[in-house]
């Protein structure tokens, strides 16, 4: 096969070649539909190899199309980056019980980001109670939660914001109002109006005195007994009827520990669950001695727990947790507060005098493998409406920010310490760099696509070349031919060039000297053939005609002639 074709025909080519010249049979040759059977599977590979390099070319041909196809991708490729860099972050955040001051604060909290548009979401995944929720996060199928200090690994998670601090207080239940005494029925009148004696008046005045006496005396006694009896300390405890309050942040392992630090065995307290709609019932039943809670010191738990335990015009009394400051030593979850004396609110205030005792903090905090810049952005929506949030929460939130100090005692996530230390990134910080690099390698792979088109370019002008010398060379083979036989073999070979570039130019756009040029040298190749073939028959001709005369001049006339 001629240089610059395809080492293996294509189909098409094959089956034309076989209408061509396989019906008729080539004269010596190898039918071309066999020798492609022959091929087999290889000659697939090869014919597919060039169907692709063909459709390449044509394609880097159309401008135009080029043009369009890039605009459309140049246009989808922003599409697509607008679109993901526009796209709302759906946060899951843990937090309940469900009606709590945490679930309602999930609830404000969105409402203010939808307000400001700022491409986020809070999602509220609601659980039963603080331990739910660090359990949620330790598993990952929560973004963010809001817990205390006292819950799980809350010191090892990194916090966004300090959402309030949170009091615990021991309320012991005013007594209840005494029963009023009964009425005696009027002694009746005597109709006797005899006088009595004037020496039994004297005994009986010392009578009443004495009844009198008595009476004071066991009056001091019942108050000394009632005394002895009212709860002062938290070390009295034991044997008494404790109420968690719940729906706060009050629960049965906070109390364990405090309990433990008196020394109170937790198996001689009795611990009960009481909802706060059953809370002044149970009061009113005397089915507690005293009532456990933990939140906010002005939120709505306590104020309802002491507006319950207030009987009769009469405040409660608290039991002051006066080793505080030993407890929050041990265990830096805690930490001792003096409450402020009407802190609790009620009528009349309450604590009637300042109270010591623990609080501890509510976290926001969120995973470490979170995304810092959402993390930035969410830590600057909660403290620039902290005010506003505050407001439609009132005495329940009280947002501050922990401290950023590399010895604080939480571990500040890296995004909101990015916004609290207003180290937040523009978007030319953040990827700027990838624009550089961009830039630096995007002309390499511009550099590498016209290496291909000229490659390719390249490609068809060798091959176009090469037909147009191996006509050449056919030419010169024409005109050095010695028979018909060469003669006919040379016009298979141009038969078969003028497929090959009939073949090119329908992938190939010729110019009009590329077209020029194939016309002039097959025009050459045809006169070439044809004077050959005319030269050689006339050859042929002469030599017959030579051979007849000399064998007509050695027969009996002429030897008859000569003699």
């Amino acid at each position: 096969m001629p240089p610059g074709l395809p080492h293996r025909p294509p189909l098409a080519m094959r089956l034309w070649l076989a209408q061509r010249f396989g019906r008729g049979g080539s004269k010596g040759g190898t039918h071309p539909a066999a020798a492609g059977r022959a091929s087999g599977f290889g000659m697939s590979i090869g014919s597919l190899e060039h169907l692709v390099r063909s459709r390449v070319r044509v394609f880097l041909r159309h401008t135009w199309l080029l043009t369009i196809l890039g605009t459309i991708m140049v246009g989808g490729l922003v599409w697509a980056g607008v679109h993901y860099s526009t796209k709302a972050t759906m946060m899951r955040i843990a937090a309940g019980p469900s009606g709590s001051a945490n679930a309602k604060l999930v609830a404000v909290l969105s409402k203010v980001i939808a307000q400001n548009h700022s491409g986020l979401q809070l999602q509220l995944v609601a659980t039963d109670g603080a331990a739910a929720s660090a359990q949620a996060l330790a598993k990952g199928t929560t973004d963010l939660a809001v817990v205390p200090t006292t819950v799980g690994k809350s010191p090892d998670w990194p916090v966004i914001a300090i959402l309030r601090q949170n009091v615990m207080a021991f309320i012991v239940p005013a007594p209840a109002p005494a029963p009023a005494p009964a009425v005696s029925a009027p002694a009746p009148a005597k109709s006797t109006k005899a006088a009595k004696p004037a020496k039994s008046a004297a005994p009986a005045k010392s009578t009443k005195t004495a009844k009198s006496s008595s009476k004071d005396s066991n009056s001091d006694d019942d108050d000394d007994s009632g005394s002895s009896n009212k709860l002062k300390k938290v070390s009295q405890l034991a044997g008494k009827r404790v109420g968690i309050v719940t729906g706060n942040e009050a629960t049965t392992d906070l109390l364990n520990v405090v309990l433990t630090h008196y020394g109170v065995p937790v198996d001689k307290v009795q611990i009960s669950q009481i909802d706060p709609a059953n809370l002044a019932d149970a009061i009113h039943k005397n089915a507690v001695d005293v009532l456990f809670v933990a939140g906010a010191s002005t939120g709505q738990a306590m104020s309802d727990a002491v507006t319950a335990a207030t009987q009769n015009g009469v405040a409660p009394s608290f039991l002051e947790v006066d080793q505080a400051d030993g407890i929050a030593k041990r265990n830096p979850a805690f930490d001792s507060e003096s409450i402020d004396a009407g802190t609790f609110g009620g009528n009349p205030p309450t604590p009637s005098d300042d109270l010591k005792s623990l609080t501890f903090a509510e976290y926001l905090v969120g995973r470490k493998s979170f995304s810092r810049s959402t993390i930035a952005e969410l830590a600057k929506l909660i403290y620039t409406s902290r005010l506003s949030v505050a407001s439609q929460m009132a005495g329940e939130i009280k947002i501050t920010a922990p401290s950023t100090d590399k010895d604080a005692d939480a571990l500040v996530h890296q995004g909101a310490l990015d916004y609290l230390n207003d180290n937040q990134q523009t978007f030319f910080d953040k990827y700027g760099d990838d624009i550089f690099y961009g830039m630096l390698i995007f002309p390499v792979f511009g550099s590498a696509i016209a290496g291909v088109a000229s490659y390719l370019s390249a490609s068809s002008r060798t091959r176009r070349l090469r037909l147009l010398q191996h006509v050449l060379d056919l030419v010169r083979k024409a005109h050095a031919a010695q028979s018909l036989e060469a003669i006919e073999q040379l016009q298979v070979e141009a038969d078969n060039l003028v497929i090959a570039i009939v073949h090119l130019s329908e992938h190939e756009e010729f110019d009009e000297t590329v077209r020029m040029s194939f016309s002039f040298a097959l025009d050459q190749l045809r006169f070439a053939v044809a004077a050959r073939r005319t030269a050689i028959l006339d050859h042929s001709a002469m030599s017959a005609g030579t051979s007849t005369t000399t064998v007509a001049g050695s027969g009996p006339s002429a030897k008859a002639a000569a003699a």
